[in-house]
Order: C-alpha cells, then structure tokens, then sequence
C-alpha cells in the first residue's frame, strides 16, 4: 500500500513538477505519512532526483548529473537555434545564472531582492557585467576558478544586434528565448506583451530553501562583479 501512494506521488511530481494541497488533497495528505516518504527517499535516491517539501510544496527536482530528468546542454543550444553552437550553450546559462543573481542576489531569509525585471533591463544587466568581468586583469584565473569563459562570450554578445523582429540571434532574440524556456520549466513569469519577467513561486521556493550553493555562488558573484 505505502509502494503504490509512494508511485502515485512519485508520477504526479513527474507529471505536473510540484504537488500541493490544492492541486491533489489525497496525495498530499499520503506524502505526510513517514513510511509513504521513506519509499519515495528510495525512488528518487534510484533516479537521480530529489523530492524536497519547501513551504508547503512538494518539488520533484532533477540531480544536476541527471541526463534524464535535468536540462540537457543540447536543450539549451536548442531554444537559440537548431545549429546552435557550443558558444550559444554557454551563453544560454550566462544568461539563466544572470537572472538568477538579478532577482536572487540578498541574504539569508531576505535572499530574494527584487520582484521583477524588463527584458531590455535585463539586456543592459548582461551587457554591463560582461563588459566588468572580461576588464578584469585576472581574467583567466578567475574564469578557470568558475569555469566559465568570459571572454567568449563577451566577444559573442557584442557581436549580436540589439534585436530585429523575428531573429532569434539577437541580443534581445537570446533573453526571449531563454525566458521561454524557463517558463516552460515553471521557473519564470514571463508577459511577453509587457516584456517583463518574475521568479515563480516554484523558483522562490528553490533559491531560498535549498537550490543555491554559496560556494559557488561566491565564485560566480566575484567573476560578474556582483
């Protein structure tokens, strides 16, 4: 019995990515039950996921080496183009760890500090920190150190345009299409007539819980200039 409440949780999270009170009571009510979790702990354990509750929703979340569950590197070359090169991959998550750092940049129970940004804003973010980490005199080391080549990238973005309707390989093309993809992954808020993006509960709920690893974080904050 706790097998088949601990599966019927297990695909609902697969399904529809979070599981609350609201969106299914039996399931929810079933998660509580220590034996029920105890089977889960093994399930996910077995795939390669972690299935954590944080304010009062449970989550599904792919293990960073999961090439299953996880966002793919071809995923992320894919929302720019299907010839997409390595380069686009890596600016793709510059930009992901950008929005990251612009709506997730405070401390502690305040690590959530601002509520929303405008694509053009955030364009100028992008630009602006490239332009600091590729003018810094240790570059290299401090690339190696968060294992992102700066300096690519900048050479890249600056080579784009602006943005021209119904290019993708724009700056603005890029951040669409990156915002697309994090919507569709129920990260992001994106109105795409007002041109504005904001963190989902889904995200709020990652970043100030668990998601974010100061180490990490550290290392990326000082090579952009946070």
């Amino acid at each position: 019995m706790n097998l088949e409440k601990a599966m019927r949780i297990y695909y609902f999270l697969l399904k529809d990515g979070e599981l609350t009170f609201d969106n299914n009571k039996e399931l929810y009510l079933d998660y509580s039950d220590s034996e029920v979790r105890a089977v889960l702990e093994i399930m996910a354990r077995e795939s390669n996921v972690t299935i954590e509750k944080f304010n009062q929703v449970i989550y599904l979340i792919p293990n960073e080496e999961n090439d299953i569950l996880g966002i793919k590197e071809m995923d992320l070359q894919k929302i720019i183009s299907y010839d997409a090169r390595k380069i686009d991959f890596y600016l793709a998550q510059y930009i992901i760890i950008t929005i990251i750092l612009v709506f997730f940049s405070g401390k502690g129970s305040y690590v959530k500090s601002r509520d929303f940004i405008r694509i053009a804003g955030l364009e100028e973010v992008i630009t602006s920190r490239l332009d600091y980490a590729n003018s810094k005199k240790n570059i290299e080391r401090e690339q190696e150190e968060a294992k992102f080549n700066i300096t690519a990238m900048y050479e890249h973005w600056n080579a784009l345009q602006i943005d021209e309707q119904g290019k993708r390989k724009t700056k603005y093309g890029y951040i669409r299409s990156v915002c697309a993809f994090l919507e569709k992954h129920n990260l992001l808020v994106y109105d795409t007539v007002e041109e504005d993006i904001r963190p989902s509960n889904k995200l709020t709920h990652l970043m100030t819980y668990s998601f974010l690893d100061g180490n990490r974080l550290e290392t990326i904050n000082k090579l952009l200039g946070y």
